[in-house]
């Protein structure tokens, strides 16, 4: 049995895209060495045995389990208890969340080996444009004063949206983040992202954007640099949803050809009304000449220092 695997957590809502997510990365695996889980939270029945069916057909491990058994937590907590809900044989476990997709060979990455206790992870956006003066600049800023952050671990701050962990570590950092999240719930923008950089920090590695590709990179040109393995569409609209910059109908298309394929699953994929659509795509035009403004320049250059510096880099460990 692999001592590795991917995995999603989902309640209902967002169970469509993630078996999408979980379908490309099982093509971009090896089954002997990993499994691919989607862990659904608070599932009823009928749906449980629509996305069982399938995963079934597709290698993919379907679980089930109740809020109950994550001490009521929101489904996105989940990956907090990751220890709890995986399978004992699993000694590492890569998360991913749910809206993302897997566009090139996972096994680079899952194939390494992690020090104990240890996770790897990408630095947040939001870390570098810590120190800058502008607006974007300043809500970041405002939202780590809330936690105590200094500019230096503000700069440290991590993405949680794709995590390579030790599963030997991953408990003890799970069960401290839930502790901090009743204590910091009011303050936190990104409940599980926050609580986790108030207690993993120490114990994270950095790795390449290509493991969490922030999709708003496209807008400055980084995707033909930094040749993503994992695009992560970050805040909405979602590429499920409509087709509008930064990303191209080939980003749409993957949740279109589920659809035909796999018909039962039309209940689940939500529906926008045109209205909102065109909100979405003057939004989307308005963001793309934003960021291009405030992230070409001097960001720019962050993003590749990081990269070079990164501790997991395009999938291989950095030696000295």
């Amino acid at each position: 049995m692999p001592e590795v695997c991917v995995c999603y957590t989902s309640d209902a809502g967002y169970l469509f895209p993630s078996f999408v997510s979980a379908i490309q990365a099982r093509d971009n695996t090896s089954k002997e060495h990993t499994d691919i889980l989607l862990i659904g939270i608070d599932i009823n029945p009928a749906t449980q045995k629509i996305f069982s069916s399938l995963c079934a057909r597709n290698d993919i491990i379907f679980l089930s389990f109740q809020a109950k058994d994550i001490g009521q937590a929101p489904a996105m907590l989940a990956r907090l208890f990751l220890d709890d809900l995986l399978p004992a044989s699993y000694e590492r476990f890569l998360y991913v969340d749910g809206d993302t997709q897997i566009r090139g060979d996972l096994d680079r990455l899952l194939k390494q080996p992690l020090a104990s206790g240890t996770f790897a992870a990408v630095t947040d956006p939001m870390s570098l444009a810590v120190g800058d003066d502008d607006q974007t600049a300043r809500s970041f800023q405002e939202h780590f004063s809330a936690f105590g952050f200094s500019d230096e671990h503000a700069k440290q701050y991590f993405n949680s949206g794709v995590i390579y962990a030790d599963r030997a570590g991953w408990g003890r950092i799970g069960r401290e983040a839930w502790e901090k999240f009743g204590l910091f719930q009011s303050k936190t923008r990104y409940p599980d992202q926050d609580v986790l950089n108030l207690v993993g920090r120490d114990h994270r590695v950095s790795m390449s954007f290509a493991w969490n590709f922030p999709i708003f990179f496209r807008n400055i040109g980084l995707d033909t640099i930094i040749s993503p393995c994992i695009y992560h569409f970050m805040s909405s609209p979602k590429p499920w949803d409509v087709t509008v910059p930064p990303w191209d109908i080939t980003a749409s298309l993957p949740y279109d050809e589920i659809m035909m394929t796999f018909p039962e699953l039309a209940p689940y994929r939500t529906q926008i009304s045109l209205g909102r659509r065109l909100r979405y795509e003057l939004q989307q035009r308005y963001k793309r000449w934003q960021e291009r403004r405030e992230w070409s320049g001097e960001r720019l250059q962050r993003i590749l220092a990081y990269e070079q510096d990164a501790d997991i880099k395009s999938g291989f460990k950095i030696t000295d």
